[in-house]
This record gives C-alpha cells, sequence and structure tokens, in this order.
C-alpha cells in the first residue's frame, strides 16, 4: 500500500460509480483493507480528493517544444478536454479544487514559458492562460453534463417552438439533431488563439 496506489484506486472507483458515491470505508473495500489503513497515507478525505487531482494532471502530456507555439497550445488543450471524456466522474474536481500541486505548477510554468518565447509580455501570457483555460474546462464540463438543445435533449419541445416567434431556433432545426464536438471545440479554440495572434 503506498499513497500512490490509494489515490490511482480511487480515480479508479470514481471513474466506475462516480464521485457521490466515494468514501474511505468504499475505498477501503475495493483494495481489501480496512478503511482506518487508508489514513496512513491520506489524513482525510480532503486530501484524497487532492491527490485525484493530482493524479488527473500528471496525465496530461505537455506537447513536445520547438515548432509552432498555437499548435503547442492547441495539443495541450486538446490533451486537457481529452481527460475529461477520460474521467468525466472525475474532472469536475479541477473545477473546484485549486491544482496546487507540482505537476499543476509545472503546466502553467510550461504554458508560460510557450507564451513568453513566442514574444508575449509577461501579463499577457497569463491572461491568456487564465482565458484558454477557462473555456476548455467549461467546454469541458459543459461536454460532460451536456450542452442545451443537444441530441438527446428536448428536441420535441423544440420543434413545438413557434417558427414566427422564434425564428432562428427553428432555423436550425435540422442541425440540432447533429453535433460535432470536435469541430466546435476547435471554432472556439481557434477564436481565443487568432486574436491572440492578432495581439502578437
Amino acid at each position: 500500500m503506498s499513497r500512490r496506489r490509494v489515490l490511482e484506486a480511487a480515480v479508479r472507483f470514481v471513474d466506475r460509480e462516480g464521485l457521490g458515491a466515494l468514501s474511505m470505508r468504499k475505498l477501503g473495500a475495493d483494495l481489501g483493507v480496512e478503511a482506518m489503513s487508508l489514513y496512513n497515507h491520506v489524513p482525510n478525505k480532503d486530501a484524497l480528493l487532492d491527490g485525484m487531482v493530482e493524479v488527473l494532471l500528471g496525465e496530461l502530456e505537455v506537447p513536445s517544444e520547438g515548432g509552432d507555439w498555437e499548435e503547442r497550445v492547441r495539443e495541450a488543450y486538446r490533451g486537457f478536454r481529452r481527460l475529461a471524456r477520460e474521467h468525466p466522474n472525475v474532472f469536475p474536481l479541477l473545477v473546484v479544487r485549486p491544482a496546487n500541486t507540482m505537476d499543476g505548477v509545472w503546466l502553467v510554468e510550461e504554458f508560460l514559458k510557450t507564451l513568453r518565447e513566442a514574444g508575449f509580455d509577461a501579463v499577457t501570457a497569463l491572461y491568456a492562460f487564465r482565458t484558454l483555460s477557462g473555456y476548455a474546462m467549461g467546454y469541458a464540463m459543459a461536454e460532460i453534463r451536456g450542452f442545451a438543445m443537444e441530441p438527446g435533449g428536448d428536441r420535441a419541445g423544440v420543434r413545438a417552438l413557434p417558427a414566427d416567434e422564434f425564428p432562428r431556433i427553428s432555423e436550425l432545426e435540422g442541425r440540432l439533431g447533429e453535433v460535432d464536438r470536435d469541430a466546435e471545440f476547435e471554432f472556439g479554440l481557434g477564436l481565443i488563439l487568432g486574436g491572440l495572434r492578432e495581439k502578437l
């Protein structure tokens, strides 16, 4: 038993059962040990949740250096979104728990380094990091929870809307049954990067 094994087991448990099902007792049973023995590795449940964030951030790969700064940033945030898709039950922890781990700090450092080397000043690089992170996190959370008027939602209710009162929604009725989340994510990413390119 080790702290890392406990944290990775917690991530697997939540992937499978959901965050609401997590308890020290259930996690201990999953590992085949008494819950009390887990406290030798994590002092409390808050520390367990913070450690799970640490595990997720450790799965992010920083794109290799060199080449185009835009593509490096694109790849980084594509990886962030992939993390949400692979761990939809755990990912929301990144929204509510600050990632004050060495992995988290190192990722921020790499991002800032990429933009500074591209020619951005320090403050613009920081604003860019927060803007892109906010967009990627928001999109990933909406993807997990479900977007308004997407397939599987209340499309029947949309079809019942009077076209003369809701002409803009009505003209999209044929498209509401389709969704290309990859294209939508890249669209938003492209808008932000295009604005940064102009500023540079």
